[in-house]
């Protein structure tokens, strides 16, 4: 089955063109816009959570994390990341795509102090933040109201980085760590 470049339309096998949109369809991954570049993503997600969060009601939970949510998306996007997903307390952001910049590594760690930063003014609030730098496949993907960005993950996975990483260290590919 191809999906459509422009809409994401499934189209049957042997389609040139998308019965949705009737774009052309290509059948080779790497020409619907994947490339390997090198990115830094940052990983956040919040100390005991998941016990937490199973004795609240769901509207408690939503009103926990949607404040939470709100100021990490702002801090990686205030220093150029890209947040790419949510899933439950975790945040997942890469810096280095779509647009990616020199000082991409640098942009990724100042916005895990900033987190950090904050996260120590909240009483009731513990993250774990992970830090890495490799290569990824990055896809543009077009969505209903702005382009997404999704980049597979690389060797090594960052989400299992942070599960063990203790508070204040840094990724060794970074070479950075929060002291």
């Amino acid at each position: 089955m191809a999906t459509c470049p422009s809409c994401d339309q499934p189209n049957p096998e042997g389609a040139r063109f998308c019965n949705a949109c009737a774009s052309p369809l290509q059948t080779d991954e790497r020409a619907l816009g994947e490339e390997r570049k090198i990115v830094t993503v940052v990983f956040v997600d919040l100390v005991g959570f998941t016990a937490q969060a199973e004795r609240l009601d769901p509207e408690d939970v939503r009103g926990l994390l949607s404040p939470y949510h709100a100021r990490v998306r702002a801090e990686l996007e205030r220093h150029g990341g890209t947040v790419e997903k949510f899933i439950g307390d975790a945040v997942m952001a890469v810096f280095g795509a779509p647009m990616a910049h020199e000082d991409d590594p640098e942009r990724a760690v100042r916005a895990a102090f900033a987190i950090r930063d904050w996260v120590a003014e909240q009483p009731d609030l513990q993250v774990r933040i992970a830090v890495n730098t490799g290569e990824a496949l990055v896809r543009q993907r077009r969505a209903r109201r702005r382009d997404d960005v999704s980049s597979d993950a690389r060797r090594d996975s960052v989400s299992g980085g942070a599960a063990g990483a203790g508070e204040g260290q840094g990724s060794a590919d970074t070479g950075l760590g929060s002291g």
